[in-house]
């Protein structure tokens, strides 16, 4: 009887939701956000990235960001006989950079709450610079592509509010570069240098 009356007890009592019901499983995220890099100066690009929990700890995400700036200088000119001022020539310039990054986030306490929480992370960037310049520059006309692959490290914090994700992140990029080294009975070789340069990120994101 004891046992029977317990048993009724137990299955009127109202119980807590399921973990699902609480924080339903959202594997799909999209952000919006600002990554501050040193490519091209100090450099902010805007950007839009898409995530996938592979699982309550492990994500994956691909971005795609740019930046396109003008920039301005003023050049006195001496006079070459005189040595006095006689006008202030104008050269403009053009930067332009695309950004491609893909990472792999591991978050290590994510509690009840899948994608959220501290986060260690790392991936590979591709960086795509142009630079032009033009002729009344003190150098002359310039015009310069370069391509860079960084390898990029990051420890961050995520806040997750129902669907709304807050992301911030800091870390380090290692961008390998060809160095050109003068040796007398080794004409032409060069080597291979580790570029290491700081970088940070601030996101916000909704899950679906």
């Amino acid at each position: 009887m004891l046992v029977h009356l317990t048993a009724a007890v137990l299955l009127a009592s109202p119980s807590s939701p399921p973990d699902s019901l609480v924080h339903p499983a959202l594997h799909h995220a999209l952000y919006l956000g600002l990554h501050r890099a040193e490519y091209g100066g100090l450099t902010h690009y805007a950007g839009l990235t898409y995530e996938r929990l592979l699982t309550a700890r492990l994500g994956l995400r691909l971005g795609l960001g740019g930046i396109h700036r003008n920039t301005s200088r003023y050049t006195v000119v001496l006079n070459p006989v005189s040595g006095q001022y006689e006008s202030v020539r104008e050269s403009r310039g053009v930067y332009n950079s695309a950004l491609l990054t893909s990472q792999l986030r591991y978050f290590l306490w994510p509690l009840r709450r899948p994608g959220a929480g501290l986060f260690v992370g790392a991936g590979l960037q591709a960086v795509a610079e142009e630079f032009q310049q033009d002729s009344n520059s003190p150098g002359g006309y310039v015009s310069s592509i370069q391509v860079h692959v960084p390898l990029t490290t990051r420890i961050g914090y995520q806040l997750r509010k129902g669907r709304w994700l807050l992301s911030g992140s800091t870390g380090f990029d290692y961008t390998p570069r060809s160095t050109a080294v003068a040796v007398s009975n080794r004409p032409g070789k060069g080597g291979l240098d580790v570029h290491v340069t700081t970088a940070s990120d601030l996101e916000i994101g909704y899950a679906f």
